[in-house]
């Protein structure tokens, strides 16, 4: 995880290496959900500034994410996907996002407090309309990337700032709110789906 961070730091003298390393270490982190996040979006804005970094994450993640996409879409039946099918959670995802579509897939790309390598594994598995789940990747991760990368651009004035600071506060509770709905939403989704059989 730090390791990666060191990378973009120590090569950011190389601007297009640095560049071309933000894309890619950003996209790896589609596929490895363990790698930090926002750590790797606000480095970016962090080096070279909030409009270009925001542009290299958000380019960068959303390119992986439909990727990853049409890998689980195209080898949903295949052994090694087998084991996410069996996953309640995942079962539970698939029936909510196949009934709300582009709203579910904005907020979940929106809220960083749901897993949003979960959401495109159980997208390319249910077999959700591309052109809804692009959509709603591309627009959810637009508002987050672009937040995070506004702090990170100047880590020190945000901190110092009071205001900031608040307004940042409120978006998260706001994410976090809508994230636990989204949540809530599945689990009484599945609950009816008891209850009819």
């Amino acid at each position: 995880m730090i390791f990666m961070e060191q990378i973009l730091y120590s090569i950011s003298e190389y601007k297009l290496l640095a560049m071309v390393a933000g894309f890619v270490i950003v996209g790896v982190e589609t596929f490895i959900p363990m790698i930090p996040l926002l750590a790797i979006i606000i480095a970016n804005a962090f080096i070279f500034g909030m409009w270009i970094g925001f542009i290299i994450s958000w380019t960068g993640s959303s390119a992986a994410s439909v990727f990853l996409y049409y890998v689980a879409n195209r080898f949903s039946k295949a052994k090694i996907f087998r084991k996410y099918k069996d996953i309640t959670q995942t079962e539970k995802m698939s029936e909510f996002i196949k009934k709300q579509g582009f709203n579910t897939i904005f907020i979940s790309y929106a809220c960083p407090f749901i897993p949003d390598f979960l959401v495109t594994i159980t997208s390319g598995f249910v077999g959700l309309d591309i052109k809804s789940f692009i959509s709603g990747m591309v627009c959810g991760k637009f508002v987050m990337f672009l937040l995070i990368s506004y702090i990170g651009e100047d880590v020190g004035s945000f901190f110092s700032n009071p205001i900031k600071i608040i307004l940042f506060a409120i978006v998260i509770m706001a994410s976090w709110i809508i994230g636990n709905r989204v949540n809530n939403k599945i689990h009484e989704t599945d609950i009816k789906n008891k209850e009819y059989k």
